[in-house]
């Protein structure tokens, strides 16, 4: 007994040892980790000077989208090529420098840029033509092109491929999964209750392909999408459009007749101008602009816009931008959706604040809850109803809810592109009561009214639910026609031929009515500061408030540059973690590597990769 007992103190006394020294290990972790964050925060880089005679880099990262994303750990982990990108900082950074004697030539970085819309496209284009149209050339160099990076790069005066990449038009489309029969094996019933025809979400539920309405609604739409595209770079590359289209059908022909070389069969079919590797690129463009260190005088645009987005003192009426991106539902604040407790804060602040004279809500969304959506929508209402005008401004989608939030605006503005419509309403509800009997579970019970035991995913819908069910839907979708037609001034007949579900461009739109003018966002400020009567304006972003946290993080994405300082401390700091424990120094390097990289002075960090990586194929 006295032996167990002594060795019980001694490996109980071993344990505690143990536990007090991971407890400071992880402090001193923590120390570590916390010292790197303030040292980011408070000394960064410094200040960023605008050079004579530079070249624009215009290198967007991740997705294009419309508003500003809440800073996370993850994204910040992930690296700079997963941080996403705001269209008008691309837009603002194009339009300053046009006019700034400083700036000569713009270059165009595209292979960390993985998604843009049609209409973000055309935005973009016209925003590069204005700054061809003031003299200044534009180059671009890829190691790839995208279909969507192609689409800017063709704005250029030279492209400069990489001999080893490829430039890759699929088209647009694609496919959808269907499991209608999945859902019969596994006896799971599904409650489809909609109006319009071509409303086609609930399809993957009970079919297994597209019905012949969805096919020709979806097959239309990509076709005048697909147009568009090819008119739009045949007309940058001084090209016939069905030189294009060849290339597009007939890629594997065309690099065939090239002996399988993809960058040579884009040379010949005269979509790119050269083909040449990185580092002659880099010394073209010093003889263009000078040299600097070791590569051309250049400055990033996030560097740009820092300097150039100086604050003034704002005048006394502003036009408010309220951006509505993602899919509608009801709720707080969520990363990625629009939520109407957070859209409803913002709407009152706009209504409240008597310097805000007028709002453009800018929406890209595919729609989402009919209830979100009208609580939106009716918020809108009111502030047009204290007499601030309301003009909508579509990105590159704006369909369903999105169009719903839309409705009644003062004005609607879209792109050509834009993909909008899809008027009708439809709800899925699946039930397992077949499955769970299947499983030999049985469900009863007892309730005092039809519908008491009416709505239960486990029980079923009743007969009586389902009606009640369907004549909520019939009721939305008739709240929907009169929204429509009142906003914009068509019959109710007229907005029922539109009302089947169908998707269209905003061209379309546009003709049938649904949508007032073509053009971007800064038209739709223009246009809503006129509504206001306004003769000057400032133009503020109504965005949500961020917490002290995410501003922090906020700060070490946008101003923790990699300066040679910084870079030593992070390497002295994973020299004790690896005295300590190597595997403390493993995970440390990640977060090494990510705030290296995460300067945007230069160029940057993509571009100047390892060149044995080039000949990677665009797998986007």
């Amino acid at each position: 007994m006295a032996k167990r007992s002594l060795l019980r103190r001694v490996f109980g006394g071993v344990g505690r040892g143990i536990d007090v020294l991971r407890t400071w290990l992880g402090r001193l972790f923590f120390l570590l980790v916390l010292g790197v964050i303030v040292f980011i925060v408070f000394a960064g880089p410094g200040p960023v000077r605008v050079p004579d005679t530079a070249a624009l880099v215009l290198a967007p990262t991740g997705a294009i989208v419309e508003e500003r994303d809440t800073p996370a750990l993850g994204s910040l982990l992930a690296g700079p090529a997963a941080r996403n990108t705001v269209l008008q900082d691309l837009l603002d950074a194009i339009d300053t420098a046009a006019g700034d004697d400083r700036i000569a030539s713009l270059v165009l970085h595209l292979d960390d840029m993985t998604a843009i819309s049609p209409a973000q496209i055309e935005a973009v284009d016209e925003a590069l033509q204005r700054f061809r149209d003031g003299g200044k050339p534009v180059y671009a160099y890829g190691d790839y092109f995208s279909q969507g990076q192609y689409a800017l790069a063709a704005q250029a005066d030279q492209i400069t491929l990489n001999p080893l990449g490829n430039l890759l038009l699929q088209g647009y489309g694609g496919n959808q999964l269907f499991f209608s029969e999945l859902l019969e094996r596994l006896n799971v019933n599904v409650h489809v209750f909609r109006v319009g025809d071509f409303k086609s979400a609930s399809e993957p539920y009970t079919r297994m392909d597209l019905s012949e309405e969805a096919r020709s609604d979806n097959q239309a739409l990509v076709d005048a999408l697909w147009q568009r595209y090819v008119a739009r770079i045949a007309e940058a590359r001084e090209l016939d459009p069905d030189v294009v289209r060849d290339y597009a059908d007939n890629l594997s022909e065309r690099v065939t007749d090239q002996g399988g070389d993809m960058a040579r069969a884009a040379l010949e079919q005269g979509l790119v101008d050269e083909l040449g590797g990185l580092e002659e690129f880099r010394q073209r463009m010093a003889s263009r602009v000078g040299p600097q260190d070791g590569s051309f005088r250049q400055i990033h645009f996030q560097d740009y816009l820092s300097v150039t987005r100086e604050l003034v003192t704002p005048p006394a009426s502003r036009v408010a931008v309220l951006v509505a991106e993602g899919t509608i539902i009801s709720g707080e604040y969520a990363p990625g959706m629009v939520t109407d407790e957070d859209m409803i804060q913002r709407i009152r602040q706009a209504r409240r604040d008597n310097s805000i004279r007028a709002v453009v809500l800018r929406v890209n969304s595919p729609g989402g809850g009919m209830l979100a959506s009208e609580t939106i929508r009716s918020e809108l209402a009111l502030l047009q109803s204290e007499g601030k005008p309301v003009v909508v401004s579509m990105g590159g989608t704006a369909a369903s809810g999105g169009y719903w939030i839309s409705a009644t605006a003062d004005e609607i503005w879209a792109a050509p592109s834009t993909i909008t419509g899809s008027i009708g309403v439809i709800s899925i509800v699946p039930t397992f009561e077949d499955s769970l009997s299947e499983l030999g579970i049985g469900v009863d019970g007892v309730g005092t009214t039809p519908l008491t035991r009416g709505a239960d995913p486990i029980g079923g819908l009743s007969e009586p639910m389902q009606e009640l069910l369907q004549q909520n839907i019939n009721n939305a979708y008739e709240r929907f026609i009169t929204l429509v037609a009142d906003g914009r001034g068509l019959t109710r007949a007229e907005v029922q031929s539109l009302a089947g579900g169908q998707v269209m461009t905003g061209e379309e739109a546009m003709e049938a009515g649904l949508v007032d003018e073509m053009g971007y966002l800064e038209n739709a400020v223009a246009s809503a500061a006129n509504l206001a009567g306004l003769e000057e304006w400032q133009t503020v972003s109504l965005e949500r408030p961020r917490s002290a946290f995410e501003e922090v993080l906020q700060q070490m994405m946008e101003a923790g540059g990699a300066s040679p300082a910084m870079q030593a401390m992070l390497d002295t700091v994973a020299g004790p973690l690896r005295l300590i424990h190597p595997e403390l120094a493993r995970y440390w390097q990640p977060w090494v590597n990510v705030l290296k990289e995460s300067s945007h002075s230069g160029m940057p960090q993509a571009w100047l990769l390892c060149e044995a990586c080039v000949s990677m194929p665009d797998a986007r």
